[in-house]
């Protein structure tokens, strides 16, 4: 049993770190895509929200092949996947309203950039939870309808 909680610690503590990985690299992306539309002169809210979306997709591609890969087995099929990328956009949506949220109220003090930053923080915490219970929960799950970490 203790080897089992140590394995299940070990596997929750590398799933942090890769899940920090590909949410920071994503967080560049939108910040990137941010700068280059909000300097060719788009709007600040609009370009931010435009940035996420993009980001948001190639999150859930990261994490279905990097983050969450022990969690997919190819006998579940395409309807799982799409499935999963449901729940993703839905999760996503959740915290990209956060992520809003934030960029709106800090932007009111802060340059975008920075505002933007702190939206995709705050964003973060709940868009692991929900990843790891809900959108890539374990194989054998889907089959029982429960979801399951680690």
């Amino acid at each position: 049993m203790q080897d089992r909680l140590q394995l299940g610690r070990r596997v929750l503590s590398a799933r942090v770190v890769k899940f920090a990985l590909v949410g920071g690299s994503c967080g560049l992306v939108q910040l990137a895509i941010l700068h280059t539309l909000v300097t060719a002169g788009l709007e600040e809210h609009l370009s931010n929200l435009i940035a996420f979306i993009i980001s948001m997709e190639v999150n859930f591609t990261l994490s279905q092949l990097f983050t969450w890969r022990d969690r997919w087995s190819a006998s579940l099929g395409a309807g799982t996947l799409l499935r999963r990328l449901v729940f993703f956009n839905a999760a996503a949506t959740t915290t990209g309203v956060v992520n809003q949220g934030v960029f709106a109220l800090l932007n009111l003090f802060i340059e975008y950039l920075p505002a933007a930053a702190g939206g995709i923080a705050v964003a973060a915490f709940t868009n692991f939870a929900l990843n790891d219970r809900l959108v890539f929960r374990r194989a054998s799950s889907y089959q029982t309808g429960v979801g399951e970490g680690a």
